[in-house]
């Protein structure tokens, strides 16, 4: 019985140095978009800075464009990742709001990873292999987090007039918050800007926003979109 597992364990050590060393040139061109962008990540500088030679990176990763195709897929990885982002249905409305931007700004779109991914996507733009698996992940995605962020919060279908746009204004807006993060954003200007889209979605989810575009004052125009006073 105990020797089928005996070449597993032989193997072990080779299987983690392999993925110990794809892990430093994984990182290290990760370090490279993040700091010097899409173009400046060339195979001979992503080598130097995980300190292995070329031969040994193209040992691992035969092209730019494979190295940039693992690169997509580590940077997409958290999208997949729905678990954690999505809170408690028995929460209150605005308990769930403020676990749902938490979650979702510090796993996903307040990560530093997260800017590192849209450095990539932006230069893999010109490569259309990779860009169209980027843009079909990004819709298969958006189709799961819409849908969940609406199981999340079933008010917003019962009380909103617009759930569906209002769900993908909710992603736009932390989306730019993330891309911002490439600028000098003090600490209290994003928690005001998180505890905004808090108080939006809590607001979009109560019965009185229905009713809104009907209340009108005199000699004023409505707003058109009432969720995000």
């Amino acid at each position: 019985m105990e020797s089928p597992s005996q070449p597993a364990r032989a193997r072990t050590p080779q299987s983690e140095r392999i993925e110990a060393t794809q892990r430093k040139i994984i990182e290290s061109a990760q370090r490279l978009l993040r700091e010097e962008g899409f173009k400046s990540a060339t195979l001979q500088k992503i080598a130097r800075g995980a300190n292995v030679s070329l031969g040994a990176l193209q040992h691992h990763f035969e092209s730019r464009d494979a190295l940039m195709e693992r690169l997509v897929d580590e940077a997409m990885a958290p999208l997949s990742d729905h678990g954690g982002v999505w809170p408690d249905p028995a929460l209150p409305l605005r308990e769930r709001a403020e676990a749902f931007v938490l979650q979702a700004w510090k796993q996903i779109f307040g990560a530093p990873s997260y800017l590192t991914a849209w450095s990539l996507f932006f230069g893999c733009k010109a490569t259309p292999s990779i860009f169209t698996r980027i843009d079909a992940k990004r819709a298969s995605e958006d189709k799961k987090f819409f849908s969940l962020f609406r199981a999340a919060f079933p008010e917003l279908d019962e009380h909103h007039p617009h759930p569906k746009g209002f769900t993908t204004s909710v992603f736009s807006t932390l989306r730019g918050l993330g891309v911002f993060e490439l600028f000098d954003v003090s600490s209290s200007e994003k928690r005001e800007e998180l505890q905004a889209l808090v108080e939006t979605i809590v607001r979009a989810c109560s019965p009185n926003v229905a009713n809104l575009p009907a209340v009108r004052s005199k000699g004023r125009q409505p707003r058109k979109v009432a969720a995000l006073d």
